[in-house]
Order: C-alpha cells, then sequence, then structure tokens
C-alpha cells in the first residue's frame, strides 16, 4: 500500500485536482490518500468528501483543536495502515508526477526520499531571485549548521519507508519536520529525486516572516541540544 498524506487548510481551489492528479499518477487499488485539515473553512471539506465516493482510498482527518504542517504529518501518519508515506503540499507547487519516482526510491531501500529542488533537474519555477535567494540561505544555514548532506533539508515533499519516521522523527518543528528528522536520526539513509518546484496558481500562501523565524528557532534549538 502506498499512502500520500495532504496536510489543508483552506484550500478549495487546490485539493480536487490534486487528488485527481494522485489518482491518476498511482494506481489507484494501491493507494491511500489522507487529507489532515487544520478546520478549514472554506469548501476544502465539501470537495474531499465528495471525491470520498469517487476513490475508495480517499479519507478525510479534521483538527479543530490543534494547529501546523507538522502536527498535521503526525497526526495523519497514525492513521496510516501499512506501507511506504509521502507528505506533499496541497497547492499543487509539489506535481504528482514525482510520486512514482518517490515510491519507486523508497522500495529500493531508502528511509527517506526528498523531492528536491537542488540537484540537478531540479528547480522552481515562478519565484522572484528574492525567494530564490532567501530560500538558499535558509538551506545553506540549515545544511552547515546541523551537518545535513541532503540539498534541499527544507523540502515539504517527502518520503519514507514506514510511518514510524513521521510519528517519531520530530517533535519540535512547526513547517519544516523533515530537516529536524534528519538531524536527529543520523542513521536514516536518505536520497533526492529531482523536482521542479512551482509556485501555487490559486490560494493564499502559508509562507511569512513567522515561518522563517520559527524555521531559524528550530535550527537554533537542534544545534544547542546536540
Amino acid at each position: 500500500m502506498k499512502t500520500v498524506i495532504i496536510p489543508t487548510l483552506n484550500e478549495e481551489e487546490n485539493i480536487g485536482n490534486l487528488i485527481r492528479l494522485i489518482i491518476q499518477n498511482l494506481d489507484s487499488d494501491d493507494v491511500q490518500v489522507i487529507v489532515v485539515d487544520d478546520n478549514s473553512k472554506d469548501r476544502t471539506h465539501t470537495i474531499v468528501r465528495g471525491l470520498q465516493s469517487e476513490y475508495k482510498g480517499v479519507s478525510l482527518l479534521i483538527r479543530t483543536k490543534e494547529r501546523g504542517l507538522s502536527s498535521a504529518v503526525r497526526h495523519a501518519a497514525k492513521h496510516v495502515t501499512e506501507g511506504s508515506v509521502v507528505v506533499m503540499d496541497a497547492d499543487l507547487s509539489h506535481h504528482p508526477q514525482y510520486l512514482p519516482r518517490i515510491f519507486e526510491k523508497l522500495d529500493e531501500g531508502y528511509d527517506v526520499v526528498v523531492g528536491s529542488r537542488y540537484t540537478a533537474e531540479g528547480g522552481t519555477a515562478g519565484w522572484p531571485g528574492s525567494r530564490i535567494a532567501m530560500s538558499k540561505i535558509a538551506t545553506m544555514i540549515g545544511r552547515i549548521l546541523l551537518r545535513i548532506k541532503i540539498r534541499d533539508p527544507m523540502s515539504g515533499f517527502v518520503g519514507v519507508k514506514s510511518k514510524d519516521i513521521l510519528v517519531h522523527g520530530s517533535v519540535d518543528a512547526n513547517y519544516k519536520f523533515l530537516i529536524e528528522t534528519l538531524a536527529r536520526n543520523r542513521n536514516l539513509r536518505a536520497s533526492e529525486v529531482p523536482i521542479v518546484f512551482r509556485d501555487r496558481e490559486y490560494g493564499e500562501s502559508k509562507l511569512g516572516p513567522k515561518t522563517i523565524l520559527l524555521y531559524l528557532a528550530l535550527v537554533l534549538k537542534l544545534v544547542t541540544s546536540h
């Protein structure tokens, strides 16, 4: 069984297309899609419930008290029954066309497989130069201070061999669960798959100054705790 976890918050304009593309790119008889939602106020729930009648592998978890991407991932991972798992954004910045390759790499024996913008053939589309520079600086800070070999440890497009890596791999991250997982679990065998990250076309980005500050605070905590 292959599982795809999608954390959502007000993604009515994207979630339907994303789920359909996931099913198209993977064998619908062998895939489970778990949407974990932080109590969206738009039609996200309605759209997902509509797709549940169309695809048997789609499920919806609604959180009314907790907030945050990393805790949503941990929550959803606890509901995975078996097999490997991929976490991806809901805004179509992570295209499902890369899912087969990520699952293939997991089948080769890797514990973690990262959809990477910063490998050969990877990249970003639709970003201004200032955002690219900010992302690369933040990535460099994390890689150097935490001695992480993966080129894109801030990626949110992440596959794992076992759900336990998601459940127990990070405890402090609000958003960037991958970098904490790699820093705290040095024995994980990790690899990368090149992706082209495309900025969202619909809805509002969740990235802001708060996200950056939380990331820097996380890196500092990880440095001082090791």
